[in-house]
């Protein structure tokens, strides 16, 4: 009789503590506001290997890189992202911004003038979303990160100014700054357009590490931007 007693008591303990965790997970999901739309596999990223996956629509694992088999949005309370296939990319929302980071590939975003600002960063150096003047209901815009540099642009609904270490600049809709990994050792000149020309030589330079320069080389270019602005080519209006 004792140890059926002990049997149903232990029974009992197990029983509530699976309770209390699944209790505690809806709690956790609940608090998570952010889900992620796949449309294939999502592979989990840590130390450059995948250490997990999923497939079906849940909760944005945030602070976790990402690689998506296919396209992919994320929807947050306040912003809108597709990541374009095989690209690595993490999302985290913060107090006070959304911190959108994306090591190689391609992230559309949306936002409005209700959203938090956006962190962007990137392996070439990190930009910090500053102020949106909107055309539009929502401001519609890209980050590419491929090698030693990325893409910030705008592909239309208003105008984004970003900070980079390289100072503020005003992205238009279909253009982008280009953030690049320089080597010092190596003479970097180059020539900018859309409001009027910049040489690297009137750049202010951040550096970024030993060895190694932020050179947020303006490189505007409107042909670029309304290449990207492509509906068909996974703008956030079309995941």
């Amino acid at each position: 009789m004792f140890r059926i007693s002990k049997y149903k008591c232990m029974q009992n303990v197990i029983i509530a503590i699976v309770s209390l965790s699944f209790t505690t997970a809806g709690f956790s999901a609940a608090m998570n506001s952010a889900r992620i739309i796949p449309s294939g596999k999502v592979y989990i990223i840590e130390g450059g290997k995948v250490v997990g996956e999923f497939s079906k629509e849940g909760p944005l694992p945030e602070g976790a890189f990402l690689r998506c088999e296919a396209k992919c949005t994320v929807k947050l309370d306040d912003a809108y992202m597709v990541a374009e296939p095989n690209t690595v990319f993490s999302v985290n929302q913060m107090a006070n911004s959304n911190e959108l980071a994306v090591r190689e590939g391609t992230v559309y975003f949306s936002v409005s003038k209700t959203s938090r600002p956006l962190e962007f960063s990137t392996p070439a150096g990190n930009a910090t979303m500053r102020e949106v003047s909107l055309s539009n209901s929502e401001l519609n815009g890209y980050v590419r990160a491929s090698g030693n540099e990325a893409e910030i642009g705008v592909i239309d609904g208003g105008t984004m100014k970003v900070e980079t270490a390289s100072g503020e600049m005003a992205i238009t809709p279909g253009k982008q700054i280009t953030i690049a990994l320089i080597d010092p050792a190596t003479s970097a000149s180059a020539s900018g357009s859309g409001d009027g020309s910049t040489s690297m030589a009137d750049i202010a330079l951040g550096v970024a590490g030993a060895g190694v320069i932020i050179a947020g080389g303006y490189l505007l270019s409107t042909t670029d931007g309304n290449r990207n602005s492509s509906k068909s080519n996974g703008s956030p209006s079309s995941p």
